[in-house]
């Protein structure tokens, strides 16, 4: 199994995709209370996955999370985010 981290915050509240990723390690729980705008979206998925189009599983990973996040009301204007490899 593959674990990926898909982590996306607001351009208002982080000043690069370095202070999103600062901001999740501090906390990768979630559980801090004044956390900043962002979201953690975990996405786990086998050696074996394939999608035709997409050449990695991190590629299908990436767009799972990007589904998930725009699911919860994200949009891609003014944010940044990254998929981590846990």
């Amino acid at each position: 199994m593959r674990n990926f981290i898909y982590l996306i915050g607001s351009m208002d509240d982080f000043d690069s995709i370095e202070d999103l990723k600062t901001e999740y390690f501090k906390d990768p729980s979630g559980v801090e209370p004044d956390r900043r705008n962002m979201s953690v979206f975990p996405v786990v998925l086998s050696e074996a996955c394939a999608v035709k189009g997409y050449r990695s599983i991190a590629e299908i990973a990436e767009m799972i999370a990007r589904g998930e996040a725009l699911s919860a009301d994200w949009c891609f204007d003014g944010t940044f985010s990254i998929l981590l490899e846990a």
